[in-house]
């Protein structure tokens, strides 16, 4: 789309409108806000009868779709067409239109080397040459501006992670009351996650069989007193490959164990499934369930989910060894029933002094 020397200059009014377009534009916060600002404006300025704007940079959680103009019953099928196409040319470096059906056009949005999006138009065919200067500012224009969003974007999400991580991390570092401290922390991951539900899995002593530890969503009355062989289902093999995975599509895996589902009531359709690992002592295994508004889990949440399991094992792990101190020193050896007024308490070993002063064991 190379400037022509031949070509005609579109008005200075036009020129104006364009201006006022990207000012309106440079003035979104938002990717919805942009394209309630400009879409409408696009479609007057290049006398088109409608417009569309599909964004599927990777900074932004889930691909966006937005149009102005279009006919309902045509909207779905657009919008997978800009999937495709998008996924075609985001490698490409030219910024070549092209032609989807004689009466829309898509043109690809680029920034610092990348394809972020693209706009449709539906035009005729005569009126694109004496606008190709226009197209062109407004093209790079938009571009521009959705890779600044989608930094921005990226930068937002990424201190709400790390706001979750050092969340879980330090109330899980108190070591008091863990059952209702996991409680917090399973709400944090799926609030970080946009889940409907998660689960802690509890290896027992013997490592044959699984517990539900914690459980948070729908299906806690049934499974907070269920077991099941610990090498069945995704989080048998997630413990034994000692590897997270994401399953976006569980009903067409062969590994998932459906019996839970069938018991709750609960239908489990996507998780993400981290393994539970103190040191080299396995736990067991963290598991988060169904993505909010049908959407698919992301390598971005898997990776903020494998920081925060990792927490979670080393804070199940303290649990257990101090459960065991407390029956088999306090209580056995010193015949106390309660930290109060403890005489001989392990001052230097942190879980003790903390339990202690607390009172609450």
């Amino acid at each position: 789309m190379s400037a022509s020397g031949s070509r005609p200059r579109p008005p200075a009014e036009e020129v104006l409108r364009l201006m006022e377009l990207i000012e309106r534009a440079l003035a979104a916060q938002r990717l919805e806000e942009l394209a309630e600002r400009v879409l409408p404006g696009v479609a007057g300025l290049m006398r088109s009868g409608s417009a569309l704007l599909y964004v599927g940079d990777s900074r932004f959680p889930v691909p966006y779709f937005f149009q102005h103009g279009l006919q309902p019953e045509t909207t779905p099928e657009i919008e997978n067409l800009c999937a495709e196409q998008f996924d075609q040319i985001s490698s490409q470096a030219d910024l070549q239109s092209i032609p989807v059906s004689t009466d829309l056009t898509f043109y690809p949005l680029r920034a610092e080397g990348r394809c972020v999006g693209l706009i449709g138009l539906t035009a005729h065919e005569d009126i694109f040459p004496a606008w190709q200067d226009l197209l062109e500012r407004l093209l790079r224009s938009l571009g521009t501006i959705i890779d600044r969003l989608a930094e921005r974007t990226k930068s937002e999400r990424q201190l709400a992670h790390l706001n979750t991580y050092l969340t879980v991390s330090s109330m899980l570092a108190q070591s008091l009351d863990l059952p209702e401290l996991l409680e917090v922390a399973l709400y944090c991951c799926m609030e970080a996650v946009s889940a409907e539900a998660a689960s802690v899995l509890l290896l027992d002593d013997e490592k044959k069989n699984f517990s539900f530890y914690q459980v948070e969503g729908p299906a806690k009355p049934v499974l907070m007193t269920a077991t099941f062989p610990a090498d069945m289902g995704i989080a048998g093999s997630v413990l034994q490959t000692q590897q997270s995975e994401i399953v976006n599509d569980v009903r067409n895996d062969p590994r998932f164990y459906e019996k839970f589902d069938s018991e709750s009531g609960f239908q489990t359709r996507n998780m993400i499934a981290l393994p539970l690992v103190a040191g080299e002592e396995q736990v067991g295994v963290l598991e988060v369930l169904n993505k909010a508004g049908g959407s698919s889990f992301t390598e971005e949440e898997r990776f903020l989910l494998l920081s925060i399991s990792e927490e979670i094992a080393f804070a199940i792990r303290n649990a257990k060894v101090f459960e065991y101190v407390v029956n088999t020193y306090c209580k056995q050896r010193q015949g106390q029933n309660s930290c109060r007024g403890c005489k001989r308490p392990l001052g230097s070993w942190t879980p003790c002094v903390k339990y202690r002063e607390a009172s609450i064991f």
